[in-house]
């Protein structure tokens, strides 16, 4: 039988292995069983800190969640987090490996030397295993974030001191208006390294900074006679606007602007790393009576790694839509199905946004925005830290932006008043309203994006349900010019329920309003 001294050892050793783990669990707790006394206090102290720490970061997370969220965009802070937790790994590790050599009993068996050596080596991997991880996906965020956020030239984008805290930023700039783009290219396609991007989504978010309110509104793809700033050399070249005196011609169309001016006018955007982009502001601002102040460009491989990259997205589904048909006859190789609160994956959500061969370029406009809408809902700071390393890798691939890196902290600041304001939306559909994309009336289209604007900060409208006719979508298959028009030809308009009153006050829609669910047909 084991003697009595043998017991004791043994019943000590596991004291020990447990206050061992406990002190891999928080720092400084397994000391507390040390036979020094110095020893126990400093392992008290540490208990202190560790505490005081995570109280901190506990009432910073409920107080100012966009500060925690800024650290994913801050690629200085980033790099420093990148070396200091590889450090702290090794501190850590260090500090457990003393631990429990000095609260272990002097004298332990071959057996519990063995099982000591496995603890301490497996609580050791725990703890350094995920810190290692961390710096890695902090390196590649940074990494991320320098490649598309570079420090380049723009010849549109304003001036602002960065150097300014986030609140002071967005008090002196009360309204921010961001050029969203979605290009019309992919890896496979590589039209970007051919010079023939087409930019085939446009969109204006049109932002109050201190709400978050927010005008989402949409430029059709063959928009003609894009007009420039009076005061700019694009206008000198094209004084009618982007045209050759043909308004059905698609080599005018708004989508071509930055690829023809990237390609033909490139000195005449002056000093700047981005000709075509700023050409593309240029014209959509003074069409729309807007500065526009920044752009980001999306392509279609980007889209889809993004929405995986944040787990998918769920989206109200209310037609049926072909994955992978066309226009010109391409059987669809599946379908999204009519149904509520979808969960797409990134595949199906890019078929979402770009599906058209079954409805209108107008009506994949609309989905467009309710899947803004939705991503803006879904994606939240936690999902930002809990699906860190896929967005960081996703997000090389995924923009072009003039958005300087110092102004990222704001911009999600900014981000998260968005998700708390009214969001509406103004579609510039054929026919409809006044718009034709052929010959369009600027300045109606201006008038319209001022009150779409004035629209969005109306707190009495947010709730305001819209009717059942203005929201749906229409299903009338698309026709793209093949053939020459004149601007007084008449458009398919579609379905007269599907548009909203042509009055002034109608004009746009409360996005939560025209995303709800509500299926424009009965699907077979």
């Amino acid at each position: 039988m084991r003697s009595e001294s043998g017991r004791a050892q043994s019943r000590a050793f596991r004291k020990a292995s447990l206050w061992t783990v406990l002190g891999a669990l928080v720092p400084g707790l397994g000391l507390m069983h040390s036979r020094v006394h110095r020893r126990r206090r400093f392992g008290l102290v540490l208990i202190g800190l560790v505490l005081v720490a995570i109280t901190v970061l506990a009432i910073e997370a409920v107080t100012n969640p966009a500060g925690i969220a800024s650290i994913a965009v801050r690629p200085r802070l980033l790099r420093l987090i990148s070396l200091a937790l590889p450090i702290g790994a090794l501190v850590l590790v260090g500090l457990l490996v003393f631990t429990h050599i000095d609260i272990r009993p002097r004298k332990i068996t071959r057996t519990q030397r063995w099982v000591s050596s496995l603890l301490v080596g497996t609580l050791s991997l725990l703890i350094a295993a995920p810190l290692t991880v961390g710096s890695r996906y902090a390196n590649d965020e940074a990494a991320a974030l320098s490649k598309i956020f570079k420090d380049r030239r723009s010849g549109t984008r304003p001036s602002i001191d960065t150097n300014k805290n986030v609140n002071d930023i967005w008090r002196d700039k009360k309204r921010v208006n961001v050029l969203l783009v979605g290009a019309d290219d992919s890896g496979q396609r590589n039209y970007r390294k051919q010079g023939e991007m087409n930019t085939d989504t446009m969109m204006v978010a049109s932002i109050n900074t201190q709400t978050g309110d927010t005008s989402l509104i949409q430029i059709p793809r063959n928009t003609a006679n894009i007009p420039f700033p009076k005061d700019s050399k694009l206008h000198q070249i094209y004084p009618d606007g982007f045209s050759n005196g043909h308004g059905d011609d698609a080599n005018f169309f708004a989508n071509a602007l930055w690829t023809t001016v990237e390609n033909e006018h490139k000195d005449a955007m002056g000093a700047t790393d981005y000709p075509g982009a700023d050409a593309l502001k240029l014209g959509i601002g003074e069409a729309l009576g807007l500065k526009l102040d920044y752009f980001m460009m999306l392509d279609i491989d980007g889209l889809q790694k993004f929405i995986e990259a944040i787990g998918g997205v769920t989206v109200n589904v209310n037609e049926r839509l072909p994955i992978a048909g066309n226009t010109e006859g391409k059987t669809p190789t599946g379908y999204i199905e009519v149904g509520p609160n979808q969960h797409l994956s990134g595949y199906n959500a890019m078929w979402y946004a770009r599906s058209r061969s079954a409805s209108t370029d107008y009506d994949r406009m609309g989905r467009q925005s309710c899947l803004i809408k939705a991503v803006l809902d879904q994606v939240d700071p936690k999902t930002v830290v809990t699906r860190f390393e896929a967005i960081a890798s996703a997000s090389g691939d995924m923009v072009v932006s003039d958005i300087p890196e110092k102004m990222l902290p704001a911009f999600v600041e900014l981000a998260l008043r968005v998700r708390g304001g009214n969001i509406n939306r103004l579609l510039f559909t054929q026919g409809r309203n006044g718009f034709q994309p052929y010959d369009p009336d600027y300045d109606l289209i201006r008038k319209q994006v001022k009150q779409t604007i004035s629209a969005a900060g109306n707190k009495a409208n947010k709730n305001k349900p819209v009717t059942k006719a203005s929201s749906k979508i229409s299903t009338t298959p698309s026709t793209t010019p093949t053939a020459k028009k004149t601007a007084s030809s008449t458009p398919d308009s579609g379905p007269a329920s599907a548009s909203p009153s042509a009055s002034s006050s109608a004009v746009s829609q409360s996005v939560t309003d025209v995303c709800a669910y509500h299926p424009v047909t009965q699907q077979r």
